[in-house]
């Protein structure tokens, strides 16, 4: 009894949180993800004073290289690739954005890269002036927003490492371990990987052609690591094998 009343009050508790949280923020699937997690329903409801939602269709660009970094953004739902295009006109993307994640906070005054759409998406903008003091305001903001930055970094400095000393197929298991752990929103409910992105887009963020990338997902269903893909998704038959190719030889 004491269990089933406890369940009851913590509905209950749940139920007028909602209450008190913008009906946006209420029904967001991807609060939990995002840096606003920690923040209280009043603080919320500060917060969502200054948001501006909005919704982008694939192949649209939510913010181009050079334009002027006012607005930082969390990604609610949906894919983004980021972007950067080279004098020679070639393309190196830099990095998948999904659910939960923060994008645009350069650290100068003018976005250094493109943010495009792979699926539909929906975004909370934020002026990236008044970021900065609600994060001076508010503790568990700035915790979390502190914590999103180190995973930026610590991704970064993975993806030199993997161009710089990994194989193509290294390469590939990586990624998709990445995708296992970084995008749930890519995870369907009987563990295989959704993928967004095109064999293009992952061939520009490894630093591989595109036949390569096919080559690559050809020899670990070879080796039994990961199944048929059909449209788009891609079967994970065993993760250790899939970390023990990441890992490269002993």
């Amino acid at each position: 009894m004491a269990t089933v009343a406890a369940k009851v009050i913590g509905l209950c508790d749940a139920a007028r949180e909602r209450d008190h949280l913008p009906q946006e923020c209420a029904n967001c699937v991807a609060r939990h993800l995002a840096a606003c997690s920690g923040l209280t329903p009043d603080e919320l409801s500060h917060l969502a004073e200054y948001v501006t939602r909005r919704k982008l269709a694939a192949g649209q660009a939510l913010f181009q290289e050079s334009d002027p970094a006012d607005n930082v953004f969390t990604v609610t739902s949906g894919v983004f690739k980021q972007y950067k295009l080279l004098a020679d006109g070639r393309c190196q993307v830099t990095g998948f954005y999904f659910a939960g994640d923060l994008i645009g906070l350069p650290d100068g005054p003018d976005y250094p890269v493109t943010a495009e759409a792979l699926t539909p998406v929906t975004v909370c903008s934020f002026p990236r002036a008044r970021i900065t003091e609600l994060v001076g305001q508010y503790p568990s903001l700035a915790k979390a927003v502190i914590l999103k930055l180190q995973r930026e970094i610590t991704n970064a400095q993975g993806q030199m490492l993997s161009l710089g000393r990994l194989t193509a197929e290294e390469r590939i298991a990586v990624f998709l371990l990445a995708l296992l752990d970084k995008a749930p929103d890519c995870v369907n409910d009987d563990g295989s990987l959704h993928l967004s992105m095109r064999r293009a887009d992952i061939a520009d963020y490894l630093g591989l052609t595109v036949e390569t990338v096919s080559r690559s997902f050809t020899k670990l269903r070879k080796a039994g690591v990961i199944g048929a893909e059909r449209a788009g998704v891609v079967e994970i038959l065993s993760r250790d094998g899939l970390e023990e190719i990441a890992q490269g030889p002993g």
